[in-house]
């Protein structure tokens, strides 16, 4: 008998279904909230143990591409990415910028 067959009949909910809807629905709503605050605050920033990290989304020929690193990574792919003045070195010279790894003076 599938779970829904009293709702499928007209039947009202138990005490307990209804209990465990909104149970689910509460958890569901503290997970995203959760999710939400943690967004917005920054606890995934962009400091790690490493040091600074950069994200960037590049074009690719499947459509993108993330890149991410940290710490000396950062530093290497910073400086060797923004040298070019092609999308892609926009791109790594906006995240590098935003980093704090490229001072303000290289803006093109």
């Amino acid at each position: 008998m599938p779970p829904n067959y009293r709702q499928q009949q007209g039947q009202p909910l138990t005490r307990s279904e209804r209990r465990g809807t909104v149970v689910l629905g509460a958890v569901v709503l503290l997970v995203g909230l959760a999710v939400g605050i943690w967004a917005v605050v920054g606890l995934g920033g962009a400091k790690s143990p490493k040091g600074p990290c950069v994200s960037a989304v590049i074009a690719s020929s499947t459509g993108g591409g993330t890149v991410h690193f940290c710490g000396d990574e950062a530093r290497s792919w910073c400086a060797s990415e923004t040298k070019g003045n092609g999308p892609v070195a926009v791109e790594a010279q906006r995240a590098c910028r935003r980093a704090g790894l490229l001072p303000q003076s290289d803006q093109g």
